[in-house]
């Protein structure tokens, strides 16, 4: 781990008199500090954000989180131990995460210290330059693999870049120089995201995409590869992230009071089956065990 980071004083003098900042301590010892991205690149970026494990634990036994996917995708920068996210270990320096297809569990010991970058969903492939479907699915993606990215050199920068403010601005202005060279993203693509997402914010996620294709210049096939390329993702399956990542927010914040059939409504499933394979296929728990996993973390109450 780098101790000579100086988390606090850039914290406190400099990304967050301009840019909305979160601190979340997590129950599993981490603290997670995330920051709005600058003006320049709020549409592509979701956030900045930094781990770090706080927890005076001396046994360096392991901690375990589960990285939901959203159909975005990220650049990891590693200062600390190694990490593994389910049966693999992350063993480089960089790496790019690709959109995931399923819920992931990322374990980490007592040094964990982490920098990354999280990308709105269709604007990832404007930065690494590549279609997001050869990138998606579970393992993350060495930098050696990506390296006209150049990310094992700007690891190297960052290292030895002695605070996080000064860190993420090299950050910014990596990405900036991406995206100046990057390919303009076809309208439809967010416009096609828009859509999805509001129909799973109300409770539509089952929405047809062919009502979706109606309301465009493109016709499905032409969609579906634009978004095999900016998404990584058929519109088809990121519309399902986007109803199980609805179902698990409502599960969150409904605990015991909520019945699992009326979850399973709001969030657009009329069949108990069907929310019940989805709901599993995705994050590899059914709707019951996702909830007490959500009630031994947390304990009762409406969380965030």
């Amino acid at each position: 781990m780098n101790d000579g980071l100086q988390l606090s004083p850039g914290v406190r003098r400099g990304i967050v008199d301009f840019r909305p900042a979160t601190l979340t301590a997590l129950p599993t010892g981490l603290r997670l500090l995330q920051f709005a991205p600058s003006p320049a690149l709020r549409a592509h970026v979701q956030c900045f954000w930094y781990a770090r494990r706080i927890d005076a634990d001396a046994s360096g036994a392991n901690v375990s989180e589960l990285m939901h996917p959203d159909g975005g995708m990220g650049l990891l920068f590693n200062f600390g131990g190694p990490v593994s996210r389910d049966d693999g270990v992350a063993a480089k320096a960089a790496w790019v995460d690709g959109p995931k297809l399923r819920t992931a569990r990322l374990r980490a010991g007592r040094d964990l210290d982490l920098l990354g970058v999280r990308f709105r969903t269709g604007s990832g492939a404007l930065i690494v330059g590549k279609p997001l479907n050869e990138l998606a699915g579970a393992t993350p993606i060495p930098s050696d693999d990506l390296r006209h990215l150049a990310l094992e050199a700007l690891h190297e920068r960052l290292w030895q870049t002695p605070d996080l403010t000064s860190r993420i601005a090299m950050l910014e202005s990596f990405l900036l120089e991406r995206l100046r060279h990057a390919e303009a993203m076809p309208a439809v693509v967010p416009a096609s995201l828009a859509w999805l997402r509001q129909r799973a914010l109300q409770g539509e996620g089952a929405a047809s995409i062919a009502t979706l294709v109606d309301e465009l210049p493109v016709g499905q096939r032409r969609l579906e590869r634009l978004f095999q390329r900016h998404v990584g993702l058929t519109p088809k399956r990121y519309a399902r992230l986007l109803r199980i990542a609805r179902s698990r927010e409502l599960i969150k914040q409904g605990g015991r009071r909520v019945a699992l059939t009326d979850t399973a409504y709001a969030a657009g499933y009329y069949d108990q089956a069907h929310f019940i394979h989805d709901f599993k296929a995705v994050t590899g728990m059914t709707p019951g065990g996702y909830r007490e996993h959500v009630q031994r973390r947390y304990g009762h109450g409406v969380q965030p």
